[in-house]
C-alpha cells in the first residue's frame, strides 16, 4: 500500500467516525431518543465487560493517533514541495522556494553594508511571489537608499535568472552594527 493510499484510507476512517459522531449529536438534538437512555445504554456496554472498557480505550487512542497523524501529514505537505511553476513552450519548470532563497541570500550578501540576512519566500495564487527580508546592517547607512538598492537588484536578478517576478519585496532592518571607535582606529 502507497503512502497517499493509506493517508486517504486513514482520512477517511476519521471522517466516518465523524459522521457517525454527528449523526447520533444530530438526533440527540430531533430527540429521537433521549439522553438519558442513549446515556444508559452506552454505559451499560461500555462498563458491562471488561473487555469493552479495553475496546473503547483502544478506539479513543486510534482517534487521537488519526487526528495527530492528520494534523502532522498537513504540515508535511505544506512544508514539502513548495515551488514556483514557470509554464514555458516545451513544458514547466519548477523552482523550489529553497532556491530562490539562495538566490535571494546571494544578492543580498554581495551588498556590503548588509551583515546578516534571513529571507521568507510567498508563493502568490496569480503567480510571482513576494519576499520579506530581514537584514542587519552597518552603522551610518541610509536605509532608505539601501532599501530601494536591494529592492531594484533583486527584483532585476530573480527576472534574468529564474524568470520569476517578485511583486513585492519587503525590507524589515532588524539590527544596525555598530562598531567600536577603537576597532575603527586599528583598521
Amino acid at each position: 500500500m502507497s503512502k497517499e493510499s493509506f493517508n486517504n484510507l486513514i482520512f477517511v476512517l476519521f471522517l466516518v467516525v465523524v459522521v457517525f459522531i454527528s449523526v447520533i449529536f444530530l438526533a440527540l438534538s430531533l430527540r429521537l431518543f433521549s439522553l438519558e437512555n442513549f446515556f444508559f445504554k452506552t454505559n451499560y456496554l461500555i462498563y458491562s465487560n471488561f473487555l469493552n472498557q479495553i475496546i473503547l480505550g483502544l478506539a479513543g487512542a486510534l482517534l487521537i493517533f488519526l487526528a495527530t497523524y492528520l494534523i502532522w501529514q498537513k504540515t508535511q505537505i505544506d512544508k514539502g514541495n513548495l515551488s514556483v511553476v514557470q509554464k514555458t513552450s516545451f513544458g514547466e519548470i519548477k523552482i523550489s522556494i529553497e532556491s530562490i532563497k539562495r538566490l535571494t541570500l546571494k544578492v543580498v550578501k554581495g551588498i556590503g553594508e548588509v551583515t546578516e540576512a534571513r529571507t521568507e519566500v510567498n508563493i502568490l495564487k496569480p503567480g510571482g511571489i513576494n519576499i520579506d527580508l530581514h537584514l542587519s546592517v552597518k552603522q551610518d547607512v541610509n536605509i532608505p537608499e539601501l532599501s530601494e538598492k536591494i529592492q531594484r537588484k533583486l527584483k532585476e536578478y530573480l527576472l534574468e535568472t529564474s524568470g520569476i517576478e517578485a511583486k513585492e519585496i519587503k525590507i524589515n532592518i532588524d539590527k544596525i552594527f555598530y562598531e567600536d571607535k577603537e576597532s575603527k582606529a586599528q583598521k
